[in-house]
């Protein structure tokens, strides 16, 4: 016979749900920003790059030396109480001037274009990690 709860018991009920969820959300959204690191790779290497001149730094540029941009990107995964979040970014100076362009210089959003191209994945990798993660709670 099923159960009647009150919407207090109902909420606390579902409150615990998403907490235990956190591991298989949390892998998911990992996955998901490591796809979109994966373009921004791309995205940052010549002759893969969308762009009309990727964001490459010449070996011979004094001014910038390797490792390259497409080498130090980075994704980070944050897991608080009550919330998960992912950072995908590049420690380079000039990252910023580049992705957001300047005077001189036309943008070349090699991050924000990488969420977008891989808005579908991202979503599909998502939903079966929230699934997944209820699902092991609820068996």
């Amino acid at each position: 016979m099923p159960r009647i709860m009150t919407p207090e018991e109902l909420s606390l009920k579902l409150g615990q749900l998403t907490k235990k969820a956190f591991p298989a959300i949390e892998r998911g959204l990992t996955n998901a920003a490591l796809n979109v690191e994966g373009e921004s790779k791309q995205y940052c290497t010549p002759g893969k790059s969308p762009y009309y001149k990727a964001p490459y730094t010449d070996d011979n540029d004094p001014r910038r030396k390797p490792p390259h941009m497409r080498d130090v990107m980075f994704t980070t995964v944050e897991v608080s109480t009550d919330q998960i979040k992912a950072t995908i970014g590049n420690p380079k100076n000039y990252a910023l001037a580049v992705h957001d362009g300047t005077t001189r210089m036309q943008a070349r959003p090699f991050i924000l274009d990488a969420i977008k191209a891989k808005d579908k994945e991202t979503r599909i990798h998502l939903s079966d990690a929230v699934y997944k993660g209820l699902k092991d709670q609820c068996v």
